[in-house]
C-alpha cells in the first residue's frame, strides 16, 4: 500500500472535522466549504506531472493554438468549417486564448479548469444535500483524483451541467439550455442531460424502479447500445486520453464476463437507498423525486453499458456522481440512531475507498503519493 501526499490526507481530515460537526451540530457556515475549494484548487491546479492524464492535456493545449478563432465558433454553432476542431469547441477555445494571447504555462490552464470546477462544485453541493462537507468526503476517493487530477474535461463540464440542475427545479428552460450549451462545449458527455428538463416528472415508484433496473441487468449481456452506432462514441472518444484514464482502471475479464466488482458494489449499495428510504425521502427531502430520476438513470446506464468500460464508467458515472447524494440525503430522515448509523456506513466506505485506491497502485500511476507528487508553487 502507497501512501498519499500529506496535502490530500490534510483535505480529508478537514473535512472529517466539519462532516461531524454538520451532521450532528449545527449547520456549518458556507465560508468554511469555501475555504476548502481555494486549498483543493491549489493542490489540484497548480500540481506538476501529476494524473494520468497530465501529458495527454497538455498536448490538446498545443493542439487547441493550431485552430482558427473562426472555426472554434463556427464548431460552437455546429457549421462546418475549412479545419476540424477535434475537441468541444469551448474547452478548445479556452485554451487558445490562454496560448495564443497570454501565452501562458500549462500549469495555468489547470489552475483555471480548476478554480471553474470548484465554483459549480460548491454551488451544486451546496443546492442539493444539507451534508456539503459529508458528500465531498464520501466523493473525495477515487472521484477527486479521476475529475479533478484526472479527466479535467469531464469532470468541469459535468461540474456545470449539476450546477444547472437548479434551473430544472426552478422549471427555467432558457436557462438551463444556456448552461447545457456551455456545458457541452467543454464535453459532448453532458449531451445525455439535455432531456433531464422533462425526464425528471417522470413518476418513479418502488415498482418502476425495479423494473428498470432488473431489465437494465438483463440487457447488460446484449451489449443493446451498439446499435445506436457512433453516436455514443463521439460523446466520449478521445483517443489522446483514453491511455491516461485507463491508468485508473482495473477491470479483469472475470468482471467484464458477469463478475461481481466494486462498481456492482455500490450500483447495489446505492439501490438500496433508493429504495429503503425512498417514502420518507419523498415527504420530507426537497426535490428527491429529482434526484431519483437522475440515480435510477445512472444505474440503468452503468448496467447496459457494463460491457464496454468506456461507456459505464464515463457516460453512466455522469449520472451516478450526481445520483450519490441521496446516500448522505438519507441521514435527513432518519431518526438519530439511524443517522448514526448512516454515518457510520458512510465513513467506512471512505477507509475502505482509500485502503483500494492505494492497494490497486492507483496513487503511484497518478503520482499523488509523498514523493511523487509535485506543486509548482506549495513545497
Amino acid at each position: 500500500m502507497n501512501l498519499l501526499h500529506p496535502y490530500y490526507i490534510i483535505a480529508i481530515v478537514y473535512m472529517l472535522f466539519f462532516s461531524i460537526q454538520e451532521v450532528f451540530g449545527n449547520k456549518v457556515e458556507k465560508k468554511w466549504f469555501w475555504f476548502l475549494a481555494i486549498y483543493l484548487i491549489l493542490i489540484v491546479g497548480l500540481r506538476d506531472n501529476v494524473g494520468p492524464d497530465y501529458g495527454s492535456y497538455r498536448g490538446i493545449y498545443i493542439y487547441s493554438d493550431t485552430k482558427e478563432y473562426i472555426n472554434i465558433f463556427r464548431k460552437a454553432l455546429h457549421i462546418e468549417g475549412s479545419e476540424n476542431v477535434e475537441i468541444e469547441w469551448l474547452y478548445a477555445l479556452i485554451n487558445k486564448i490562454l496560448l495564443n494571447i497570454f501565452n501562458a504555462p500549462f500549469y495555468i490552464v489547470t489552475l483555471v479548469v480548476a478554480t471553474f470546477a470548484m465554483i459549480f462544485k460548491v454551488e451544486y453541493t451546496e443546492d442539493n444535500t444539507f451534508y456539503p462537507f459529508t458528500f465531498t468526503l464520501f466523493m473525495f476517493i477515487p472521484n477527486f483524483f479521476i475529475g479533478e487530477s484526472g479527466q479535467i474535461r469531464q469532470n468541469l463540464g459535468t461540474f456545470v451541467i449539476y450546477f444547472a440542475i437548479r434551473y430544472i427545479k426552478e422549471r427555467k428552460l432558457l436557462p438551463y439550455l444556456f448552461w447545457v450549451f456551455i456545458a457541452t462545449g467543454i464535453h459532448n458527455v453532458c449531451y445525455l442531460f439535455l432531456p433531464m428538463y422533462w425526464l425528471v416528472k417522470l413518476p418513479l415508484n418502488r415498482t418502476t424502479m425495479l423494473v428498470l433496473i432488473l431489465g437494465s441487468v438483463f440487457l447488460s449481456p446484449f451489449e443493446v447500445y451498439r446499435v445506436f452506432g457512433d453516436f455514443l462514441g463521439s460523446l466520449t472518444a478521445d483517443s489522446m486520453l483514453v491511455e491516461g484514464f485507463n491508468g485508473y482502471i482495473d477491470e479483469t475479464a472475470q468482471r467484464l464476463n458477469g463478475g461481481f466488482g466494486i462498481p456492482e458494489a455500490m450500483m447495489a449499495i446505492l439501490t438500496f437507498f433508493l429504495f429503503a428510504f425512498d417514502k420518507k425521502m419523498e415527504e420530507k427531502y426537497p426535490y428527491y423525486e429529482y434526484h431519483k430520476v437522475f440515480a435510477v438513470f445512472g444505474i440503468c446506464m452503468y448496467f447496459i453499458f457494463r460491457n464496454n468500460p468506456v461507456f459505464s464508467s464515463r457516460m453512466a458515472g455522469a449520472f451516478i456522481g450526481f445520483a450519490y447524494v441521496i446516500i448522505p440525503n438519507a441521514m435527513y430522515v432518519v431518526s438519530s440512531n439511524g443517522k448514526k448509523l448512516i454515518y457510520s456506513f458512510i465513513i467506512s466506505l471512505v477507509i475502505f475507498n482509500f485502503i483500494v485506491f492505494a492497494s490497486f497502485r492507483n496513487i503511484v500511476a497518478g503520482r499523488f503519493t509523498i514523493d511523487l507528487y509535485k506543486n509548482h508553487i506549495l513545497p
